[in-house]
């Protein structure tokens, strides 16, 4: 006899759900009747289900084939009388009709589409605060719950009851009309099916058998133009934006501007909010240019995850001078030295020694960061050692508090020193860049139409490495 994993009855005691541990059916689920006639189990597989909660669902409908399996069978001569073979068949059918009944007359829990949404919603962001769930990620399904509340709008759907097999048919038309970004449009379909099945089925507001047909949901064509979303910024381009990020749109926080009492004119304060968000704009986006790393590892980066390391350069004119400024003061004090001028060395090499002629500081940063979706930890050699030193020397001029290796590198500090607003950086990303745009200083990606994103920050490092063959 083969081991029962699981085991429900269900029916009212008529038969019984097992999931088998071992045998030829080890691993799926079996719906089972005793029979007296032959003192053995009917049974019959339930192929669609995955889980016992979906077995069970399943169970009224397998019982009615299995009973049309046994009708359909011929009748092996035995010694059973006929006439009970025929009452057992009008008895299954009188437990099919009473099955049938007693599912249209089930009532699903009644509650509104907004309400079940917004409660939906409050599970996500508890998963948030518990730091089981990234804010990023729920701001994004926050975002498609108000493209999925405007299509039920337009359909005039306001109950969960209302919901049918055809409700969502008009999702990616309804949509098309709004944004040609179908990879936009799979995204929302992916959280709403994400809501559909763990919240309105599993809560029992919509029939499962609508989430078990397979093709509740439409399905878009996503092309290979749609994935390119965050175009990588030409050199050209990133040279205006950084340029105008630096010299323009950083320096505006310096400005005068007229009191709001008497209308004279007053010095805005270094120390002011707005001083440190352009400042701490302005290195972010240097530090995602040069490192590659996406904006939700940025935000995230704390000071003891970046190591800043002097490797040194050697400068050959530089080197010259040392020699000839050593030999001259010599000279003057009557000293006759026999030293060698230096030799000329290949400047792309590191002077880690500090004993060479010519050194120069050069400062490289490791970092070290996890990335979301695969949580596997990576370090970064980048040439971003004076970004890092001079953002340091910034926030140590803006406050007394002295910087801890536990901050984060860009921490909001008239906020408590928490973690930067991408969404808030993200919206100043766009601003510049749609002004920028708007004024004919930028050129755009040659093979797409698509605007600069915050991740074509990271587009442009990598493509960058893809042409030089790293």
């Amino acid at each position: 006899m083969p081991k029962i994993a699981e085991k429900q009855t269900v029916l009212n005691g008529r038969g019984s759900i097992v999931r088998f541990a071992s045998g030829t059916s080890a691993g799926n689920y079996v719906y089972r009747e005793w029979d007296n006639s032959i003192r053995n189990y009917r049974t019959k597989h339930i192929l669609e289900a995955q889980t016992m909660d979906e077995a069970i669902l399943l169970a009224p409908q397998v019982a009615i084939e299995l009973a049309q399996d046994l009708a359909t069978k011929p009748i092996a001569p035995t010694n059973i009388d006929p006439l009970k073979l025929i009452a057992r068949e009008e008895k299954l059918q009188r437990d099919k009709e009473r099955l049938f009944r007693a599912e249209q007359k089930k009532d699903s829990p009644k509650m509104t589409i907004e309400k079940a949404m917004d409660d939906w919603l409050k599970q996500q962001q508890k998963r948030v605060d518990a730091g089981a769930f990234a804010q990023n990620s729920y701001d994004h399904k926050l975002n498609c719950c108000k493209k999925i509340r405007g299509f039920l709008k337009w359909k005039k759907i306001t109950m969960t009851s209302q919901i049918n097999e055809t409700s969502f048919d008009d999702y990616c038309i309804y949509r098309l009309k709004d944004t040609d970004k179908r990879i936009l449009i799979q995204r929302e379909l992916s959280v709403l099916g994400e809501f559909i099945k763990s919240y309105l089925v599993k809560n029992k507001y919509i029939p499962a058998r609508l989430w078990l047909d397979g093709q509740f949901l439409p399905k878009i064509e996503v092309r290979q133009s749609d994935r390119d979303a965050n175009p990588a910024i030409n050199p050209e381009d990133w040279k205006v934006i950084v340029d105008y990020v630096r010299d323009v749109w950083r320096k505006e926080a310096y400005k005068p501007i007229r009191h709001n009492n008497n209308g004279t004119m007053v010095d805005r304060s270094p120390e002011s909010k707005s001083a440190w968000f352009r400042n701490m704009f302005w290195h972010w986006i240097l530090v995602a240019k040069n490192s590659g790393m996406s904006p939700e590892e940025i935000c995230k980066l704390k000071w003891k995850n970046v190591e800043i390391v002097d490797v040194g350069r050697v400068s050959n004119t530089k080197a010259q001078e040392e020699w000839e400024q050593v030999m001259g003061e010599a000279q003057a004090e009557g000293i006759d030295l026999d030293i060698e001028p230096p030799d000329l060395k290949d400047t792309s090499e590191w002077a880690t020694e500090g004993t060479e002629w010519g050194r120069e500081e050069r400062l490289i940063a490791y970092i070290t960061t996890m990335r979301a979706k695969t949580q596997d930890y990576r370090e970064i050699p980048c040439n971003l050692g004076y970004v890092f030193k001079r953002w340091r020397d910034f926030l140590k001029s803006q406050t007394d508090r002295p910087i801890k290796g536990d901050d984060y590198v860009f921490a909001q500090l008239f906020n408590e020193y928490k973690q930067p607003q991408q969404r808030r950086i993200g919206q100043h990303w766009r601003m510049i860049c749609d002004y920028l745009m708007s004024a004919g200083k930028l050129k755009g990606h040659k093979f797409s139409d698509r605007p600069y994103t915050l991740y074509s920050m990271r587009s442009t490092f990598i493509e960058n490495h893809i042409l030089r063959g790293t």
